[in-house]
């Protein structure tokens, strides 16, 4: 058995080891800057350009006389290394690759994660190291967001209050979803324009794409807190560091939820002044706007909101939002990218199709359907299956393993709508990024293998086995991961107090036990 994670397409195993010793000779007909090259007049290493490959398509083959490798371009090369890295053991100081013969292509062009820091911010050092992670498991997306209403990460040298202001809260809800405890520490941070491009130029040399999300219309109390001319109403307020209702309607704060005006030109162009600026950081043809969970209440008694519709013939606020959603669009057409949005921005029909939806929600959306069979493109991203940020005891790693589009109204004469795959890990509960890793691993293991491999050729028994042989790579890597007994819980009672836990108490109390059982020898 091949502890390689994604499964390969197609495998062939054979009889014996090729040690590759750290100064092997290199043939190469790509450019591949991250591969040190060596010399010689017999490499171990003979790397092929063959255009008849798709752009992460690769041919593998190891036996007697080395590691043969043929690709298109450097995606595919690089995974073909990926997989030698793997199946190796380089990352453990090991070197014996199996002899063996692999042709291997993903299923879907998207397989990501997000990143939430707008809720807690991480740094340079993090986002790259995850990208690292990205890469070694032949994902290719990482969904940043940077802004929301807890905080603004990104530099805009428009608007400097941006991040002056928005980058800093004073306290975090730290006790759980139904607990007004807070921590009461200061909380900032924010990414320089130059911290993105070194950080973009590092996920490109590793065949990773960003896409950056800054909300609208909702999710904005970051930005109105420097902005708040840009609100219905030019109230005072400071970033929040809630996440929920139960805090500001306990201090008496009822209009907590309140997004940006629809009445004001100056809204529109602040917002595309901002997306002009992000778009220029990163080459990605995608951009996430958000869209989702926006609260109307303060548009229906906004006087330039209501002039707007009257105007436009709208017959209900949602219509402005739509409104919104179609001029970011041609906007971000004309900056050469597609809009993205959470599947709320299809409430009210008439969203261009060439707008990508992104399914989070549990319920069935009968609108993303539409979208589909209209000829609209998606991103799987159910909640069920993919919100990682959710306790272990809450989302059942198996179901994550034996995620399939069908199960959610996808037809499968429909199966090219779906761009891909992507996990979300939304950071209200998660300041450190060992608790972080925590949360990703051995979730975006399975997660590779969902979106690479195709689901006929996948079962869960047989990755468990890979997975467990290849456990202790994450030592070698300073990966922080869930062990089995809390990845695969037995134990009802135990899941039912980490729950509790979670949404009123200590959201770390998972995590904090998955470390005592790791430290008496649980892995």
């Amino acid at each position: 058995m091949l502890n390689l994670i994604p499964k390969p397409m197609r495998c062939k195993e054979g009889n014996g080891v090729f040690r590759l010793e750290k100064d092997a000779a290199v043939y190469t007909e790509i450019d591949l800057p991250l591969l040190k090259m060596e010399e010689g007049e017999n490499p171990e290493v003979k790397i092929i350009k063959d255009a008849s490959l798709s752009k992460e398509e690769y041919f593998l083959k190891v036996d007697e006389n080395g590691v043969f490798i043929k690709a298109s371009c450097a995606n595919g090369a690089y995974y073909a290394l990926q997989s030698v890295r793997m199946m190796g053991r380089f990352d453990e100081g090991k070197n014996a690759i199996p002899f063996v013969e692999i042709s291997d292509r993903p299923q879907y062009v998207w397989r990501g994660v997000s990143l939430d820091e707008a809720r807690h911010f991480f740094g340079k050092d993090y986002v790259k190291k995850l990208i690292g992670e990205l890469f070694r498991l032949k994902m290719n997306v990482l969904h940043w967001h940077l802004s929301d209403d807890a905080g603004w990460r990104i530099e805009i040298k428009k608007y400097p209050l941006l991040t002056e202001i928005g980058s800093k809260r004073e306290y975090t809800q730290s006790k759980g979803w139904h607990n007004l405890g807070t921590d009461g520490k200061p909380h900032s941070g924010f990414y320089t324009q130059e911290d993105i491009k070194e950080i973009v130029a590092y996920a490109a040399e590793r065949c990773v794409s960003i896409i950056p999300e800054i909300d609208a219309p909702a999710h904005f109390a970051a930005g109105l807190a420097a902005y708040p001319q840009m609100a219905c109403r030019n109230l005072k307020r400071e970033v929040p560091g809630y996440f929920n209702d139960l805090i500001p309607f306990s201090r008496g704060i009822k209009d907590w939820n309140r997004p940006l005006c629809m009445g004001k030109e100056e809204v529109f162009v602040f917002l595309t002044d901002i997306y002009s600026e992000v778009c220029d950081l990163f080459p990605f043809e995608y951009f996430h706007i958000g869209g989702d969970e926006c609260d109307v209440a303060e548009w229906k008694t906004c006087p330039d909101c209501q002039r707007v519709m009257k105007e436009n013939g709208f017959k209900n606020e949602r219509q402005l939002q739509l409104m919104l959603t179609g001029r970011l669009c041609e906007f971000l057409k004309s900056k050469g990218k597609s809009l993205v949005g959470w599947n709320e921005i299809l409430r009210e029909e008439g969203v261009d199709k060439c707008v990508v939806a992104q399914y989070w929600e549990q319920r069935r959306d009968r609108n993303v359907e539409r979208h589909i069979n209209n000829g609209g493109r998606i991103i799987m991203s159910k909640h069920q299956s993919f919100y990682f940020d959710h306790p272990y005891s809450m989302r059942k790693f198996r179901k994550t393993y034996e995620f399939s589009p069908y199960k959610y109204g996808v037809k499968r004469e429909n199966a090219e709508s779906v761009l891909g795959i992507e996990a979300e890990m939304w950071t209200e509960w998660i300041s450190d990024p060992e608790k972080l890793d925590f949360m990703y691993h051995p979730r975006m293991e399975a997660l590779a293998e969902v979106a690479w491999t195709d689901e006929k050729d996948r079962n869960f028994k047989e990755f468990i086995a890979r997975l467990r042989a290849y456990k202790s790579i994450y030592k070698a890597l300073g990966i922080s991961y869930a062990v089995d007994k809390i990845l695969m819980s037995k134990n009802p009672l135990r899941n039912a107090e980490i729950r509790k836990m979670f949404y009123n108490g200590d959201p770390d109390w998972e995590f904090k036990l998955n470390k005592k059982l790791y430290d008496e020898g649980n892995r």
